[in-house]
């Protein structure tokens, strides 16, 4: 009767701060985000609608990161006060360890790491779909954005530009490169000191406003040799319409840039297709790391909700300190270590250096020892906590 009465009082302790340190920890990296974002979606004439829609969607690709660090700050503080007002020593005087006052927040730990594969699986691909057609429509309506300064960048499927500048308070774009195909899969340059995009939604196309330039275009002759000549024009004003595709068509030509809005089914089926045809191109070599990166990730995440806490709840024992500030100190301590190896090994894979499980899982096998030594030696009192 008192193990149960200890459980419900463990759970009901835990929930309620682990609550308010999850939205308190959500609504940072929002503000965070936005922060980061405010320049490009402000100023635009861009909706506040589309701006909330967007931040939103972000607000939900950002939950599998919050989780780990909110049940590892939250495990701190109350085993941290039940340490520092000398609960512990009552608790294990009585004949209950510390892994059995545990136990209950174990469980709930572990059904928020099942709602997390879920979420990550169900929701999560979804709001990223949704945020792709967002940004697809607001590069449309205002192609500068997606622009970056010395930077090729893939506007449409068949049309990259590379500007040197662009100005801040106006559309204006300064030493432009533009590369597309034309017609017959025809290659055009053009390179211009300055331009602008104009809007032209109702014909369906971009339309960019050249100044000063000159165009290479390459043209193919309908005869028996079908031969290829090229026309180089010089120019005071261009005007430059670009068809816009369909979004169906876009979504299947940047298929590479999809794969985190694939479900776990989605994925495994994407790689056993790429296996089949054994593809050993670099591009389809990265692609397939990428997917099997994205599929670790889909497990990573849950399993590191668990080993945040079996590391938080005896060091919050061990430190002996409530509150706020000193376990905060500590929790970002040990999640910015996390998510360095996380970020570092994450890259190996994009660039094939390393196999896609060993990237996603290395910050766990690093951590789950430790987490695992620490909930022993706390335990078992070699830290002496009493």
């Amino acid at each position: 009767m008192i193990i149960k009465k200890l459980d419900w009082y463990m759970v009901r302790l835990f929930i309620a701060p682990f609550f308010i340190i999850y939205f308190t920890i959500f609504i940072i990296f929002m503000i965070q985000f936005f922060w980061s974002q405010i320049d490009e979606l402000t100023g635009k004439n861009i909706s506040i609608f589309i701006i909330l829609k967007f931040i939103f969607y972000f607000g939900i690709s950002i939950i599998p990161l919050v989780t780990p660090i909110a049940l590892l700050l939250t495990s701190i503080i109350i085993f941290g006060d039940f340490s520092e007002n000398q609960e512990l020593i009552a608790i294990k005087s009585s004949g209950i360890s510390l892994f059995r006052v545990m136990v209950p927040i174990l469980w709930v730990t572990f059904f928020l790491s099942i709602i997390l594969y879920l979420f990550s699986d169900f929701v999560i691909p979804k709001a990223k779909i949704k945020a792709k057609k967002l940004g697809y429509q607001i590069s449309l309506t205002h192609p500068s954005l997606k622009l970056k300064e010395g930077i090729f960048v893939n506007l449409l499927p068949n049309l990259f530009i590379k500007i040197n500048k662009k100005s801040i308070n106006s559309n204006y774009l300064y030493n432009v490169f533009i590369f597309f195909y034309g017609k017959n899969s025809l290659v055009n340059t053009i390179i211009s000191q300055k331009g602008v995009f104009i809007p032209n939604e109702e014909n369906k196309s971009l339309q960019l406003k050249l100044m000063n330039g000159v165009l290479y275009s390459e043209n193919l002759h309908e005869n028996k040799k079908k031969q290829h000549s090229y026309q180089i024009v010089e120019f005071d004003i261009l005007i430059q319409n670009f068809e816009i595709p369909s979004e169906s068509k876009i979504n299947n030509l940047n298929d590479y840039d999809f794969y985190q809005t694939l479900n776990t089914k989605n994925i495994i089926q994407k790689i056993n297709f790429l296996k089949k045809k054994n593809h050993k191109d670099y591009k389809n070599k990265i692609y397939l790391a990428k997917l099997q990166l994205e599929l670790q990730k889909k497990f990573t995440f849950p399993v590191t909700c668990i080993i945040m806490f079996l590391t938080g709840a005896p060091l919050g024992a061990i430190i002996r300190k409530g509150g706020i500030g000193y376990p905060t100190m500590i929790a970002l301590a040990i999640f910015i270590i996390y998510y360095t190896l996380l970020t570092i090994t994450q890259n190996k894979v994009e660039k094939a250096e390393i196999y896609p499980w060993i990237g996603a899982w290395i910050p766990n096998f690093i951590f789950f020892p430790v987490s695992i030594w620490m909930t022993y030696k706390t335990v078992m009192d070699d830290f002496d906590i009493i």
